[in-house]
């Protein structure tokens, strides 16, 4: 367990880092992204339309580049609350924790927008059903082939977000959707 907590703090760590990359923000319209109704609308029809991308929780949508503001009137007051000087952009870093995932943010003028999801715990699961501790070959078969290079990172990718799932041996011990 200590060595997953270890895991967990170290990626977080490395997720509120990777802001330091330096790019601008992608575009924040995600219009197309498919909404849930539609969702089990179509996977009825024979299709499977699941936007792979978006995190829900409680029946609430969530993706990365979403205004914050908005997050939080959907899923209300976090658990805990975090904020640091932001090392790419001029404003703050913040992060949202909820029981089973964290949120954190990038600043963008007078707005935040959702920079990673990061689920923590299997209480939470992916659109396709995927947890902490599922099976890479679970994942394989909810999200297809990974366009990861290495053993231990199954990732997928659209022009807008990416899903990450690290592994340690066959399990995932984590998921994390970032910026594509």
């Amino acid at each position: 367990m200590k060595k997953v907590i270890i895991m967990l703090v170290t990626l977080a760590m490395i997720v509120s880092l990777a802001a330091c990359g330096g790019d601008e923000p992608k575009d924040t319209d995600t219009s197309d992204t498919v909404g849930a109704e539609a969702d089990k609308n179509d996977k009825n029809n024979g299709t499977e339309a699941k936007n792979k991308f978006v995190f829900t929780y409680n029946g609430n949508d969530v993706k990365v580049n979403d205004d914050m503001s908005e997050v939080l009137k959907k899923l209300g007051e976090p658990k805990s609350y975090f904020e640091a000087a932001s090392c790419a952009f001029e404003g703050l870093d913040k992060t949202y924790t909820y029981s089973g995932f964290e949120i954190t943010t990038r600043p963008d003028g007078d707005k935040d927008y959702v920079n990673s999801i990061v689920i923590t715990d299997d209480s939470v699961t992916t659109t396709l059903g995927i947890y902490i501790g599922s099976t890479r070959d679970a994942v394989i078969a909810a999200y297809g082939e990974s366009e990861g290079l290495v053993d231990t990172l199954l990732s997928y990718a659209d022009a807008n977000a990416k899903i990450n799932f690290i592994l340690e041996g066959d399990k995932v011990i984590s998921i994390e959707y970032l910026p594509a």
